[in-house]
């Protein structure tokens, strides 16, 4: 089965856009943020979806220097798993950004101080999260394959579109194990999302990943056609 993203109908009501997916799909992932911020787990109990979570990329940063930046963050992302734990979803988070390079050595400790807390809270809620790689904006952590090491303790969300504007699609194929999948299309070094099919992504590198790995597929594109349109897509990549 393969999941979409709230992405796909971003001002689009919760409500609705979950009564809209149930077309699509039985494997839902929230962008909880938005029109897509959870109000309660009930809401999400009302229909007959398995849930992935996702949280805001720049509300919350874990890497931040300012330790109750850090701390506050932490327990967002934290409040984030009681909801988890009630309908017995995932959670994908983003690693976080610095603003200067001279942060980064300060941060990537920052970075493992929050993976141990995180780490810690999963285990009490009986969650399970995971660390998604981030685009070219020079300030993300965990852009390239070796950054892994800063969340070594934390299985990886594959975003491909983003391994590809960095120019490292291949070697996150090759080298890291991502049993999660972000799919969606994009040109040349845009990190604009398109419907798949219509970039310049080889989806069937992609699909080799994905199948050696056991890999889940989130489709997230940029309307709700376009996730339709790349469903059909991948399914000829015997995807899906």
């Amino acid at each position: 089965m393969l999941w979409i993203s709230t992405t796909c109908l971003r001002e689009t009501p919760l409500d609705v856009t979950l009564e809209s997916l149930g077309s699509l799909t039985r494997g839902v992932e929230i962008v909880d943020g938005g029109a897509h911020r959870i109000p309660a787990a009930s809401l999400l109990e009302s229909f007959p979806y398995q849930y992935v979570i996702r949280l805001p990329q720049r509300e919350i940063n874990p890497a931040s220097i300012l330790e109750p930046v850090r701390q506050a963050s932490v327990a967002a992302i934290i409040e984030r798993f009681t909801f988890a734990s009630e309908v017995s979803a995932e959670v994908v988070i983003d690693p976080g950004y610095i603003n200067a390079q001279a942060d980064l050595p300060f941060a990537k400790r920052q970075l493992m101080r929050s993976c141990n807390d995180l780490l810690s809270a999963a285990d009490e809620y009986g969650i399970r999260f995971f660390f998604r790689n981030m685009g070219r904006r020079e300030g993300n952590l965990v852009r390239y394959p070796e950054d892994l090491n800063l969340i070594t303790q934390v299985p990886l969300a594959l975003d491909i579109g983003h391994a590809h504007v960095n120019g490292c699609l291949p070697r996150f194929l090759h080298e890291a194990a991502s049993r999660n999948f972000y799919l969606y299309d994009c040109r040349e070094f845009s990190e604009e999302h398109v419907e798949i099919g219509k970039g310049s992504i080889n989806f069937e590198q992609v699909a080799a990943g994905m199948f050696a790995n056991g890999a889940r597929g989130i489709i997230d594109a940029p309307t709700f056609r376009a996730a339709h349109n790349s469903l059909k897509k991948l399914r000829h990549f015997g995807i899906g």
